[in-house]
């Protein structure tokens, strides 16, 4: 799903709360293989919008919540991108992201989070947050809370929410660890998330809609933070 000199140990935060969660329950192989079916076509897509975004603003602090296994941040160009920041709640997902981009980037710095939990929690005045099929699980308050601890004024926030226009929340794929996801998964409602996102003194910049192959979309938000 739907995250940098390297970081250790991880940091573990809320873990008495967080370890039953169900995104350690989901492998990140089966989350991958789930995400990039061609039915779904989910993980190309973010890589995507990844490297779209990276290209519009070209920040020098990023942010990437629920970071995974860093699908889209090979598009960073560390030269313009000199700090990374990936968040996420299962630290095995964390593990994979750094195995595959600590060479690549090399302030690449991963924290294992359930923000949910740390809606205080400040990791960096990023002028990028990156939030990507996250609200879903997160819910709105909890999650605009954290961006706003983590985002620099004038910064640029991104948000890609799933739409699902008649599908299944969960797209049959074949892969049955995927399903438990279902469980926490609440699509989010365009216009609520919009006003809220106001109310944090988030102002909406840009919007773009992106179809899937099994007819859902991605709504993809623009907000620049004036307060």
């Amino acid at each position: 799903m739907f995250r940098l000199i390297l970081c250790y140990p991880f940091k573990h935060h809320h873990m008495s709360e967080s370890k039953d969660h169900v995104w350690h329950q989901i492998p990140l192989d089966d989350y991958e293989k789930h995400m990039s079916h061609e039915t779904v076509g989910q993980l190309q897509l973010l890589s995507h919008l990844t490297k779209t975004y990276l290209q519009d603003f070209q920040p020098e602090t990023a942010l990437f919540l629920g970071v995974a296994g860093g699908n889209g941040l090979e598009h960073i160009d560390p030269t313009i991108t000199t700090q990374v920041f990936g968040v996420d709640i299962n630290e095995k997902y964390l593990e994979a992201c750094r195995l595959r981009l600590g060479e690549q980037l090399p302030n690449l710095q991963l924290r294992q989070l359930d923000i949910t939990q740390s809606k205080e929690e400040q990791v960096c005045q990023a002028d990028f947050v990156w939030v990507a099929l996250v609200v879903e699980y997160t819910r709105i308050e909890p999650c605009l809370a954290f961006v706003k601890n983590n985002l620099k004024t004038g910064g640029k926030l991104i948000v890609t929410i799933q739409v699902n226009n008649g599908a299944v929340a969960v797209s049959p794929t074949g892969v049955e660890s995927i399903k438990v996801a279902g469980d926490l998964f609440v699509l989010v409602d365009a216009d609520e998330l919009s006003k809220r996102a106001e109310d944090c003194g988030l102002v909406k910049q840009g919007f773009k809609e992106h179809f899937l192959p099994n007819g859902k979309s991605f709504k993809t938000f623009v907000f620049e933070r004036s307060l």
